[in-house]
């Protein structure tokens, strides 16, 4: 390793890029504006038809896992809309739960990726990270593909964890991505070895 040249990389650190070109450099993958007004209705009927399902589970735990909840939940009523909607598989052919993006769709021919995010509603306009995209040697992206991003807004009613019925839907094209560059390490590495 060449020490020298993470100078030359922390430069970047901070920086704002076009999604679409981090995709296309990174990726290899064309990032499409997306135009397509027959698959967005059915899009936003799932979004409406996966409210109440979600609010019927009753949820009280962490909203991380709430998260899946409502990703599950959706792929659920895509299917019912016969929206060929799956978990995308990686470069190597296999299904990653982790890592961007959640789900796939094939529509007219055309390939669709979609990111499922919530969000408190009180917390829209806040500026912590809530977007990540890593880049992996296992990619999900394998085709040219507009990128959406459909966030439901939620709730909290007597401790449980609810969808206020609002969600957001968004074209990826347009929007920048931050660079946020770290050095990490888990615990076996801190643990494992020699201690004090």
């Amino acid at each position: 390793m060449d020490y020298s040249k993470l100078n030359e990389i922390s430069k970047f650190n901070n920086k704002k890029f076009p999604f679409r070109e981090v995709i296309k450099n990174i990726e290899k993958h064309e990032v499409f504006k997306f135009d397509n007004s027959e698959l967005l209705d059915i899009l936003k009927n799932a979004c409406k038809n996966t409210i109440i399902p979600v609010n019927n589970v009753g949820f009280v735990g962490r909203p991380n896992e709430f998260g899946n909840i409502v990703a599950n939940l959706f792929a659920v009523e895509c299917k019912k809309l016969k929206l060929d909607y799956q978990k995308p598989r990686d470069s190597k052919g296999k299904y990653k739960e982790s890592g961007y993006p959640d789900g796939l769709i094939k529509f007219d021919n055309k390939y669709f990726y979609i990111e499922l995010k919530t969000c408190e509603e009180k917390q829209q306009t806040q500026t912590f990270r809530t977007f990540f995209y890593s880049p992996s040697t296992n990619s999900k992206i394998v085709y040219d593909a507009s990128h959406l991003l459909i966030c439901f807004l939620t709730t909290k009613n007597g401790g449980i964890l609810q969808l206020n019925g609002d969600y957001h839907i968004v074209d990826m094209y347009e929007r920048e991505v931050k660079l946020k560059l770290e050095y990490n390490s888990n615990n076996k590495e801190l643990y494992g070895g020699k201690l004090l």
